[in-house]
């Protein structure tokens, strides 16, 4: 099949585009909250921000059974064996249950740790403590849920994952807006920043009814056999561990870096914070193809077509760079009017704001290829040089460069330089590295 054809094209959007709306509602719903509770208080909006990104940490660990489980599946769809997709499905879940019971409860006991290792201050670290303590109930559905998405994702349905994302946010919208500010006339409480974690935790469960409803009433996208292979089991991790490994060195080396920019002042964090949550609407993108990428290579290697498996990757990341490339220059250009959805009384924090967004604008194109190669080395088993690539450069070209500016100009602005040089890097590394082939020879 040609490079550039029709059927590239449908096949990619057909996965990407409802994957990336999937993803935009969830980043939909962070920015509503943190809309919503930038009503209360400063100290509020500055604790959703840094609880929803230790929450990260939830996901790198899980990334290590999402990324293993999905990459076994889409190969034994590749090889038409869907049964054996569902005995890979089987075995995750139940791990993944299992996993969830230690991860409560060091999540409960650990609830300030973040903050307090922020360095934020008292209100901060009460608020977010409060957030984290509320959100760690939610642990188990959220890991079911990766894996039973990672099962649609591998069997090329999107479409009903997003029919399931729809019905939970709309309900977490309503409850978030009920529980943050209470109803009074049904007798509602203002639960304040706790309240948005709640009505979370309540969709998180909701999704999880809906994909047990798909999965073990409607038998699809797999059968689920109720059993546990362990050597599958085992087969998964040893996948998903080095894209584990890279997802939490790297959420590391970024933890880092925001401890760079938390040097200077909680207006530049805020405005950091800010520019995360508007940055996040064009990770949507990316995402969604990264996960068809995911997909589509692994299916292509599963059906011993590693040409058409390199044609779809690169594909991907073509279509990716474009349409990142094009938001980001939008962003670029209304960095302010953007900023001050949030802050718009506080002159300060929008600066920041904007400074950090015209840099993350010029970063897209890169951000793009970076996004969808990992994605397509993790699809076909090869999660070790996406690691290394993805830390290295993070921690070489980011950090280093970062905390060395910082102190010798003492202004931010340096700071995200090294961060718009590091993603160029990053993207042109990747590149260079699929093209030379070896994921290609990966036994999974």
């Amino acid at each position: 099949m040609p490079f550039f054809c029709k059927d590239r094209f449908s096949r990619v959007i057909s996965l990407a585009l409802p994957a990336a709306l999937g993803a935009l509602i969830d980043m939909t719903q962070v920015l509503i909250d943190f809309y919503l509770v930038g009503y209360l208080e400063v100290a509020a909006t500055a604790a959703i921000g840094v609880a929803v990104q230790f929450m990260g940490l939830f996901y790198v660990f899980m990334g290590v059974f999402y990324i293993g489980s999905n990459a076994l599946m889409s190969r034994f769809w590749g090889a038409l064996d869907g049964k054996s997709a569902g005995k890979v499905f089987s075995t995750f879940a139940i791990a993944a249950l299992i996993l969830s019971i230690p991860s409560f409860f060091l999540a409960i006991y650990l609830s300030e740790m973040p903050f307090v290792m922020m360095n934020s201050g008292d209100r901060v670290v009460e608020l977010g403590g409060s957030y984290l303590y509320v959100l760690a109930f939610a642990l188990p559905a959220m890991m079911i849920n990766q894996i039973a998405f990672g099962a649609f994702s591998a069997a090329a349905d999107i479409k009903t994952p997003l029919i399931i994302k729809i019905v939970s946010n709309i309900i977490n919208v309503a409850l978030s807006y009920a529980l943050i500010f209470g109803v009074e006339p049904l007798g509602i409480a203002s639960f304040g920043v706790a309240g948005a974690a709640a009505a979370t935790a309540i969709a998180f469960y909701i999704e999880t009814a809906c994909y047990f409803y798909f999965i073990f009433v409607k038998k699809r996208p797999v059968t689920p056999l109720l059993i546990f292979d362990r050597s599958l089991l085992w087969r998964g991790v040893k996948i998903g561990i080095p894209g584990g490994a890279e997802r939490l060195f790297t959420y590391g080396a970024f933890l880092v870096f925001m401890r760079i920019v938390a040097e200077f002042g909680n207006s530049v964090m805020t405005g950091y914070q800010i520019g995360l949550r508007v940055e996040s609407l064009v990770f949507t993108s990316g995402i969604g193809f990264t996960i068809a990428a995911m997909s589509l290579t692994g299916r292509a290697l599963g059906a011993k077509n590693p040409v058409e498996a390199e044609k779809d990757a690169l594909f991907t990341a073509f279509l990716a760079a474009v349409i990142m490339g094009a938001a980001g220059i939008l962003i670029a250009v209304f960095a302010r009017p953007l900023a001050e959805i949030f802050r718009g009384d506080d002159i300060e924090v929008i600066d920041a704001a904007v400074d950090y967004l015209v840099c993350v604008g010029l970063s897209q194109i890169p951000l793009g290829v970076a996004f969808v190669l990992s994605g397509a080395f993790r699809g076909a088993g090869d999660t070790k040089t996406s690691f290394y690539i993805n830390f290295t450069a993070m921690c070489i070209f980011r950090i280093i460069p970062s905390f060395i500016l910082a102190k010798l100009f003492n202004d931010v602005w340096f700071v995200w330089i090294a961060m718009l040089v590091e993603t160029w890097l990053c993207g042109i590394w990747l590149y260079l590295a699929f093209r030379r082939g070896k994921w290609k020879l990966v036994k999974v």
